[in-house]
């Protein structure tokens, strides 16, 4: 971008407002704006630096000098050669135009470098001394005017608001990388490892006989299944939240209650409206509504009695969905006023919580009121819903795309099992259960060993997978039902970090 050195300061005001406002990197919109300062101000180059007062080093972040010029992006210098040091809160700039004819000629800046003019100005971001925006000349010039020393500053103050900008964005995506892994985890890792503990139990129970110790831990295991389940199913219905769409609101909720009678046929349920109602929502809402009734069925006794009335109002849409339980408890109610999960405040379970947060997400509330008649949840919604797309849409394509891949190993017709560090299996498909003579659960947390004849050399093949990252070969399995089966297999490692894929193919037949 190019600007003409005599143009007024008002004029280079412009552009780099225009500048800052392009939505290009970071370092594009920097160098640009430094570009501006250096025509504007008439000097040879401008200088984005990070200063390091502890390794006491200058760094050229940004820069406008070429790459064999004095100062170009990336180089590091003492920082006690430098104008740079001298400038802080107080004085947050300094304008030098002649610099050894007012007084700096024995500066160890000037000495180094000989540079004549420097005008340089102090970046603070979140409080904490940054750098400086500093723009430096070999031959001097006329004083630098108090407006052009405003409009160094100026620059200096943009560039903090972006450094600031970059660093959440930095810290936002390493806070989402993080709950993307977590997620992982807990929807994979735990799920897979609570169902070889569940297996074990099984086990273990059969052989003690029918006892209450056994019935409560594997209730409390299916429990924590259950609610691996639900994680991995509302992590499905959230990648599907692309673009929002009018529903018809008292439609949905027959839709719900049809749904919901099926499944709880002891229960009432029923739906009041005078009038069609349209509200704009996302995919997620409807699954938001049915955690709230099924949680109002489920907690309303044996023959539990609810009602959902839906009713349109000046700017939105309420759904109330009343029931004759015992009442919402404390704590549950708590997970609605805070908005939060907290050691101290939680919730039995992921459904209410989503719940909350989808109707957020829609601007929307939820209320919950607890008589001696039961509770009375209302959820309020604008009509229309303003929204630029809360999910991209190639995030949902990797969900998609992780999906397909499950469905494929699940349906695969070759046995497929994946494999940790330790040789565990940690995840197989029905086919690998009929290979290794087992229920394709039964195999989640044994190990692959176990499976080898007593001859057979697993440390060495073992050994040579792990360097070579690729098997083939074919070997005798013996199934936990006894049998031998000889199998056809090829292994790769680090499918994903840790994680190795082998499938299986039988030729005894």
């Amino acid at each position: 971008m190019t600007h003409n050195a005599n143009s007024s300061i008002e004029a280079a005001r412009t552009e780099l407002y225009e500048i800052i406002q392009t939505d290009v990197p970071f370092e594009e919109k920097a160098r640009e704006a430094l570009n501006v300062g250096t025509e504007c101000l008439g000097v040879d180059t401008a200088h984005l630096a990070r200063i390091d007062r502890q390794t006491n080093s200058w760094e050229a972040l940004i820069s406008t000098d070429q790459s064999n010029g004095q100062f170009p992006q990336g180089v590091k210098i003492d920082l006690s050669t430098t104008y740079c040091r001298r400038v802080g809160r107080e004085p947050p700039s300094i304008a030098l135009s002649d610099a050894p004819n007012q007084g700096w000629a024995d500066d160890p800046a000037f000495e180094t470098h000989g540079l004549h003019c420097y005008l340089g100005t102090s970046l603070v971001v979140d409080g904490e001394s940054y750098g400086t925006a500093c723009f430096v000349a070999t031959d001097s010039r006329e004083e630098f005017s108090d407006k052009e020393i405003m409009f160094a500053e100026l620059i200096a103050k943009l560039l903090e608001r972006e450094i600031k900008c970059e660093q959440q964005k930095a810290a936002l995506a390493r806070q989402t990388n993080l709950a993307t892994v977590l997620n992982r985890v807990l929807r994979h890792n735990v799920r897979n490892n609570l169902s070889a503990i569940r297996g074990f139990t099984q086990l273990m129970a059969d052989n003690l006989g029918d006892t209450q110790y056994s019935k409560v831990t594997l209730r409390n295991i299916d429990n924590l299944l259950a609610l691996s389940d639900k994680a991995r199913q509302l992590d499905r219905i959230v990648a599907a939240d692309t673009k929002p769409e009018p529903v018809d609101m008292t439609a949905l909720a027959e839709t719900i209650t049809t749904r919901i009678s099926r499944r709880y046929p002891t229960a009432s349920v029923r739906v009041v409206s005078d009038e069609a109602v349209t509200a704009t929502v996302l995919p997620s809402f409807e699954q938001a509504l049915v955690e709230l009734v099924d949680n109002a069925v489920k907690h309303s006794g044996e023959a539990p009695t609810v009602t959902i009335c839906v009713e349109a109002g000046p700017t939105g849409v309420e759904i109330h969905i009343a029931d004759t339980g015992p009442g919402l408890a404390s704590h549950e109610i708590a997970v609605l006023e805070t908005d939060t999960e907290t050691p101290l405040i939680h919730g039995s379970g992921l459904g209410l919580w989503l719940a909350n947060w989808v109707v957020t997400r829609h601007n929307g509330t939820i209320d919950a009121t607890v008589t001696d008649e039961g509770t009375n949840m209302t959820i309020s919604l604008p009509r229309n819903l303003q929204t630029e797309g809360v999910i991209h849409q190639h995030v949902s394509e990797l969900y998609r795309a992780r999906d397909l891949f499950e469905a494929t190993f699940q349906e695969a017709s070759d046995a497929m099992i994946i494999i940790n560090n330790d040789a565990q299996i940690v995840h197989a498909n029905v086919e690998a259960g009929r290979i290794y003579g087992t229920d394709q659960q039964a195999l989640l947390g044994q190990s692959i060993a176990r499976f080898f004849p007593d001859d057979f050399d697993f440390e060495a093949t073992w050994s040579g997978f792990e360097e070579s990252g690729y098997a083939r070969d074919t070997v005798t399995i013996v199934g936990e039902d006894g049998l031998e089966r000889e199998v056809e297999y090829s292994a790769k490692t680090d499918i994903v970090p840790g994680q190795h894929l082998i499938i299986g193919r039988l030729v005894t037949e």
